[in-house]
């Protein structure tokens, strides 16, 4: 399996993620990162112009690497660190919101097609429906690797740390 993480700045965004070489090759995971959607000001002109460098080139990685027959062997996360709160702030911006955020996870080992959780209509209640954990959906990733997701490593202090605390996600495994 392959691993992507895409977001990065919008050049290098459309040469990374239009050319699925790198996995043909046999790179085991690639992140590619796009700053700029921390917008404590000027939210709506921020990610309408983030938003049109991520949805082409996200859009042709997709279609690129099932063309190539990729897909189903190579999972493809996109995520941000946190969502944004509902209510804009007196510089038209929004400020972090741990409370309800997207992403968008599929490819090899990932049921298609399903929308999962929810937020009451207005974002701004803190008990949304069916709600996915962070450490349970890299739990399911990283299962779809094959990688024990509960194995503990040392880190460089020697402290023992899981690679992830939480349990794979059945209703998305194929």
């Amino acid at each position: 399996m392959e691993v992507l993480i895409a977001q990065r700045h919008h050049l290098v965004v459309r040469r990374q993620l239009q050319e699925p070489s790198f996995v043909q090759t046999g790179v085991r995971a690639v992140e590619v990162s796009l700053p700029g959607w921390d917008s404590h000001a000027n939210n709506h002109e921020g990610h309408i112009t983030q938003a049109n460098i991520l949805d082409p080139a996200f859009g042709t990685l997709i279609r690129d690497l099932e063309e190539h027959g990729l897909l189903e062997s190579t999972v493809v996360l996109c995520i941000g660190e946190f969502g944004r709160t509902p209510k804009i702030n007196a510089l038209d911006g929004r400020d972090h919101w741990p409370t309800g955020f997207s992403c968008v996870v599929g490819g090899g080992g990932i049921k298609g097609g399903l929308v999962i959780g929810e937020t009451d209509p207005t974002g701004k209640s803190k008990d949304p429906k069916d709600p996915i954990q962070v450490k349970d959906l890299y739990a399911t990733v990283l299962h779809t690797l094959g990688i024990e997701y509960d194995k503990e490593v040392n880190t460089p202090i020697g402290r023992p740390m899981a690679y992830s605390a939480g349990k794979p996600l059945e209703r998305l495994l194929v």
